[in-house]
């Protein structure tokens, strides 16, 4: 208990108990207590001060309703201890120097490209920089480090693999008892995430993580501690030889993974992201609440009006009637039948069709501007 709180505020009186009939008296209960505890005053001391300023601006003229009213009174508009509104941001200007839509899709793809080439070039330079080629050396007998582009791993950039092999080969057959010699066979692989890694910068800190694994496996003999201090420490010399290429090696990776398919619950708002279009919003929900998922990335080009089918293009009804047709007659011919040459004929087909059609109407346009032309002449007096 707090000191302050040990001792009451209002002393027990002495002369009152239970078994009195004051103890049960409600007026000499609050005379007691008014003399031990007077009432506070109804007015705060800053207040009072403000009325009384205010009176000597009047010009002593005293308040109507009395001053012991608080009604009368309006307290300050703003208080000073509040702090003073922030000013609200104002709109930001579209920043005309980021790239575009096409200009990141045209980097990712000069960098899909060429990232295997840069990934094999830097790999050399680690190994030549931090470990004087020996990770080389070693899995020189397994055809070196293999870089292995994976599409199934989506939740981490990269993975080092290491497996080590000791075999006995026989050295000579002469004498009676045959000399065998054991050799020491190392299989390493680093594992690159294509899903994650789409620029330099995260190919250069992933390649430098699993080589720092494979530093700690091969090296310092270190397998059961994958991210202790050998770890930490060859991820230091790696950071401090690189780091005007921005590598700096860490325990863990934290990217953001670019996902090509978004979908987003009208209920609760949880995202449900993809690589592929494996979301059916008619058979699937949310599976948090169970609300509808409607697709967000790459924004729908039309919107579904509920209860309507979506209508059938002109192109889709011509190639539904003519596609079984111009297959056959190709078949007929002895001709490739696969589903892109039938798609070319079919679509030829419908380029001529829509020139004649508009031909036609060209023609009836011209033979009625005649018909009115002559109309107008035959009204023509002169």
């Amino acid at each position: 208990m707090s000191p302050s709180k040990k001792k009451p505020l209002i002393p027990k009186a002495p002369d009152l108990r239970p078994s009195l009939d004051a103890f049960w008296n409600p007026e000499v209960v609050n005379d007691w207590n008014d003399r031990h505890s007077p009432a506070k005053k109804l007015v705060s001391p800053k207040k009072q001060q403000w009325r009384e300023d205010i009176t000597k601006m009047m010009g002593g003229m005293d308040i109507e309703d009395g001053s012991s009213s608080d009604s009368a009174y309006n307290s300050p508009v703003a208080s000073p201890k509040k702090k003073a509104p922030k000013p609200q941001p104002t709109q930001k200007e579209p920043n005309t120097s980021e790239p575009t839509v096409q200009q990141v899709r045209a980097q990712r793809k000069a960098f899909a490209d060429r990232k295997h080439d840069i990934a094999s070039a830097f790999l050399a330079e680690l190994d030549s920089t931090i470990a004087g080629g020996r990770i080389a050396a070693l899995a020189a007998s397994t055809g070196g480090i293999q870089l292995i582009w994976s599409k199934t791993l989506k939740t981490t950039a990269g993975r080092a693999n290491w497996r080590r092999e000791v075999i006995r080969i026989k050295a000579s057959a002469s004498g009676a008892a045959p000399a065998f010699r054991t050799e020491t066979r190392h299989h390493c692989s680093i594992e690159l995430a294509a899903k994650v890694i789409d620029d330099e910068a995260r190919l250069y800190n992933v390649l430098a993580h699993e080589f720092c694994h494979l530093l700690t496996f091969m090296i310092s003999e270190v397998r059961n501690n994958p991210h202790g201090a050998e770890f930490k420490g060859w991820g230091a010399r790696v950071s401090a030889a690189f780091a005007d290429r921005g590598v700096e090696v860490t325990t863990k990776h934290s990217y953001a993974i670019e996902y090509k398919f978004v979908w987003e619950c009208v209920e609760c708002g949880y995202e449900f992201k993809r690589h592929s279009r494996s979301v059916d919003t008619a058979r699937h929900s949310c599976g948090k609440c169970k609300g509808r998922l409607v697709q967000t990335k790459p924004a729908p080009r039309g919107k579904a009006v509920a209860g309507e089918k979506k209508k059938t293009s002109e192109y889709q009804v011509f190639v539904k009637e003519n596609f079984k047709r111009v297959k056959s007659d190709m078949a007929m011919q002895g001709l490739d039948t696969q589903m892109g040459k039938v798609m070319e004929i079919v679509a030829r087909e419908y380029r001529e069709k829509k020139a004649v059609e508009k031909k036609a109407v060209e023609k009836k346009d011209g033979e009625k501007g005649v018909e009115d032309l002559d109309e107008a002449l035959k009204g023509l007096k002169i």
